[in-house]
């Protein structure tokens, strides 16, 4: 058995003995608990993790249980990894979140706790002889700068730059100082400088809030029209068919865009986890429940309200702290349907990792919600993306010389990845099966990619064989034949191999569906995160209800993100509570 089936047996182990679903016990009674945690996903383990920890090393006032509350009957939320085949040498695949950069400090400081430094392997963006397919033409990547080639009529000063240099030369623009300032500042950060770094980022932050693009905030721009304020028409859109992801249709925020390009490295070094992303929460939550924390999965959260006075008078007679909330959890079971029973959990502390459609599904009149919150989760939109992942008989790319990372182009394929998301669990597996991401749109891009027929994998089948630890995954869902032929006949068509043999399983993920409601969320026009995150991390002063998500980070989207607010909530925790 491998290191990681035998890590991923710890993590279940551990939650057989914590874990509740509604299938095993669906009423069971809770004790009062000091901090009930919502949502399973890599915020809500991280939470639980560090919480359970202090409380173990008697750092952390309290002596109430902890439990952390999951919808679904995974955990995870937005990092998600499957196996397409059975067995643990079948390859893996991430159909959430998929890489960090060497720059997302915060994140490899949780990577390391876990225990999970060493798993940490390359991640292959772009490859110059990769290939690029826009306006019927393929290129390889490093062609894209030669004016010749392109099939884009560029301006006269835009002729010769590469996608990466026309966004730099976009940022310039609009930020003057923009790409000298950044390479500073990730210097200063490479050498230790922190107050160099700290100066330089301080003085982006100045011009970026000074820019105006046709007499308007950039803050109040999107990114789309700041693009093309200062770029031609066929510049963005080269921009747009190449990048993968849809600029030229961009609604969030310009000013918050320019500041996620700035806090990326120039040559960022992206990495992965060895057997998939969802190995982190995974990680996470067996320590979790390792120090005696209890995971339940199936728990639907309906509304929070105030406590009732009996349940006061009863810890009182305990001789407990009373209780301030008490949650209503709808149970459900693994196909996310209704089992007729609910669950009331009597909290002092309650932290919501939920991004924005899920907190708004929560019943209105209960806790924490005023027009204040509701106006600021509006803030950010989410945005839809789709993967389809396509397991072929062999690596047919490696004869065209491609061998690994991205290909894009403006079919509605978008973005392609050459052996998936993760390496193959054996590399000298030569002609087995190997893996391609064949499908990644977001945005606008997904509107053709309706498939009503996608349905969760029959447990036991090829097709739906496997979470990361090999075990089946029922709610890994399984596109319909049609999505999987286009697809199929897109690949093939792009690459010029009319002959192409189908492909032996498919998985595919629409962020979208419920209960989700986007890949990940991006900051509308006319808002600033120094304001609002603040204000949705703890929505009503004075109650111990505190909310935790990427979303209303100037991170959005991103692991990171969801670390610096939890991060966050912890310090205004330790505040409340009195921890040194």
């Amino acid at each position: 058995m491998s290191a990681t089936v035998d890590h991923q047996q710890s993590a279940v182990n551990h939650a057989r003995a914590n874990t509740v679903t509604p299938a095993q016990e669906p009423s069971a009674a809770l004790p009062l608990l000091d901090t009930a945690i919502v949502g399973a996903g890599i915020g809500g383990c991280y939470l639980a993790e560090r919480i359970a920890r202090r409380k173990e090393s008697a750092r952390y006032p309290g002596n109430g249980h902890v439990a952390l509350f999951e919808r679904t009957h995974r955990v995870g939320g937005r990092l998600w990894t499957v196996r397409m085949g059975q067995g643990s040498e079948a390859p893996v695949a991430d159909l959430g979140a998929m890489r960090l950069h060497r720059g997302l400090r915060r994140v490899l400081d949780v990577v390391a706790r876990a225990g999970l430094a060493g798993d940490l392997v390359p991640f292959d963006f772009g490859r110059p002889e990769n290939p690029v397919h826009v306006r019927g033409v393929t290129l390889c990547q490093h062609q894209l700068a030669d004016p010749t080639r392109i099939p884009y009529d560029l301006g006269e000063r835009e002729r010769g730059l590469a996608p990466g240099d026309l966004v730099r030369h976009a940022a310039d623009a609009l930020v003057p100082g923009f790409t000298e300032l950044r390479r500073t500042h990730h210097e200063a950060l490479e050498q230790g400088d922190a107050h160099r770094a700290a100066r330089t980022a301080a003085a982006f932050r100045a011009r970026r809030d000074t820019a105006a693009v046709g007499g308007l905030p950039l803050r109040h721009t999107t990114y789309a029209d700041a693009l093309r304020a200062v770029l031609g028409a066929e510049a963005v859109a080269l921009l747009h068919d190449t990048g993968g992801y849809d600029v030229g249709t961009s609604g969030e925020n310009a000013a918050e865009q320019l500041g996620l390009l700035f806090r990326t490295p120039p040559d960022a070094e992206y990495v992965t986890l060895r057997h998939g992303m969802q190995r982190l929460p995974l990680a996470l939550c067996d320590r979790f429940t390792a120090a005696g924390g209890s995971l339940r999965l199936g728990h639907r959260l309906l509304r929070i309200d105030r406590a009732e006075p009996d349940a006061a008078r009863a810890a009182a007679g305990r001789g407990e702290p009373p209780p301030r909330y008490r949650l209503t959890f709808a149970l459900e079971d693994p196909r996310g349907r209704a089992t007729g029973e609910r669950l009331r959990v009597h909290a002092r502390t309650v932290l919501l990792a939920l991004p924005p459609g899920p907190l708004l599904r929560l019943a209105q009149d209960g806790l924490p919600f005023s027009p204040r919150l509701r106006a600021d989760l509006a803030a950010v939109e989410a945005v839809p993306a789709h993967k389809l992942f396509l397991l072929y008989e062999t690596a047919w790319w490696r004869r065209l010389g491609m061998t690994r990372g991205r290909a894009t182009t403006d079919l509605p394929l978008r973005q392609l990845w050459y052996g998936g998301t993760c390496p193959p669990p054996a590399a000298s597996r030569g002609d087995g099966p190997a893996l391609l991401l064949a499908a990644y749109p977001s945005g606008p891009a997904t509107a053709s990619w309706t498939d009503a027929e996608a349905r969760p994998a029959a447990a036991g089948t090829a097709a739906g064989a496997g979470a990361a630890g090999g075990a089946p995954d029922p709610a890994a869902p399984v596109p319909g034949a049609a999505t999987v032929e286009r697809a199929h006949r897109l690949v093939a068509r792009m690459h010029g191999l009319p002959g192409l043999a189908a492909p032996l399983l498919a998985r595919w993920q629409d962020w979208n569906r419920p209960p989700h409601d986007g890949a990940w969320h991006v900051w509308r026009p006319g808002h600033d995160p120094d304001t609002v995150a603040p204000r949705v991390r703890h929505p009503l002063p004075g109650e111990a209800v505190h909310l935790v998500s990427d979303c209303w980070t100037p991170d959005p989207g991103s692991i990171e993100g969801v670390v610096s607010c939890a991060d966050a909530v912890l310090r205004e925790l330790a505040g409340e509570r009195g921890d040194r």
